[in-house]
């Protein structure tokens, strides 16, 4: 116990000297010195706040560069991730218009096959009504009875002239599709699609078969014999007269919708002409 309170006396006693050692030197420093350390003091507290915030600035200035890399880097990954869908979206797109494109000339290519079938037949079964319709005129000649040799006359030239009628209605929508179709072909040669106008021509055509195939289906009935119809045979060639005008109709409403689609695709390839003209300027 003597031990401890020995060294407590001690170190009191060395705090008294400390504390007398710094007394003694205050009352020693003059006012102007006493100034010029508490400017030393205040130049030493400014050093060290200037070099602090300069030390914070540095590191807000490094946080900010960090930042604004890493969000440069963000926004070209995310550019380049655009770009990429972008491409593989325009890649899917192009292989569908591709396959459609295809697919749709298969179909057409297949119409028209099973149009040439139909004309073939057509042809033939439409030469043979011609043959039949001939044979009733050189057997009027052979009729004794004057009155009905005309009266059989008569009957044949109204059947012929109704079949002239039913053939002028086809080649006014053949002259009309032949045009379009010369459109057609100097539009492609410049690149325009025109795959729609192609389809509209196409269906117009298959319109036009079945048409040919009315129309051989009356000659059939009109050329097999000179007499008058039968009730049921009027009805038939009705049925069939309705049938050929409706079909008519149908035609040239595709050819006057392909005409339409041709003059809209001929504008929009002139207004993107026209655009790509004034972005190149």
């Amino acid at each position: 116990m003597k031990k401890y309170l020995s060294i407590l006396i001690v170190l009191m006693m060395a705090f008294i000297v400390n504390v007398n050692g710094v007394l003694a030197q205050d009352s020693v420093l003059t006012p102007a010195q006493k100034r010029t350390e508490l400017k030393t003091q205040n130049e030493a507290r400014k050093i060290e706040m200037q070099g602090e915030r300069e030390r914070i600035q540095n590191e807000l200035k490094t946080k900010r560069e960090t930042l604004q890399a890493e969000r440069e880097k963000l926004q070209s990954d995310l550019k380049i991730k655009r770009e990429a869908l972008q491409t593989e979206i325009q890649n899917k797109r192009e292989g569908a218009k591709i396959e459609i494109e295809a697919k749709r000339a298969e179909i057409r290519t297949e119409v028209k096959g099973k149009i040439e079938e139909m004309r073939k037949v057509n042809e033939t079964t439409r030469e043979l009504a011609k043959q039949k319709m001939e044979e009733l005129k050189t057997s009027i000649k052979e009729e004794k009875n004057t009155a009905k040799a005309k009266i059989k006359e008569a009957r044949i030239m109204g059947r012929e002239k109704a079949l002239e009628r039913f053939d002028g209605a086809v080649e006014r929508i053949n002259g009309l599709k032949d045009k379009i179709n010369t459109q057609v072909t100097k539009l492609e040669t410049k690149g325009v699609d025109v795959s729609g106008v192609k389809d509209l021509i196409v269906t117009a055509e298959a319109k036009l078969a079945d048409i040919k195939t009315k129309i051989t289906e009356a000659n059939a009935l009109l050329s097999n014999s000179v007499d008058e119809l039968t009730k049921d045979n009027k009805t038939t060639l009705r049925n069939l007269t309705q049938e050929i005008q409706t079909l008519v109709n149908e035609a040239h409403r595709s050819l006057n919708d392909a005409i339409k689609l041709l003059k809209d695709t001929v504008k929009i390839k002139r207004d993107a002409d026209k655009a790509n003209t004034e972005t190149t300027q």
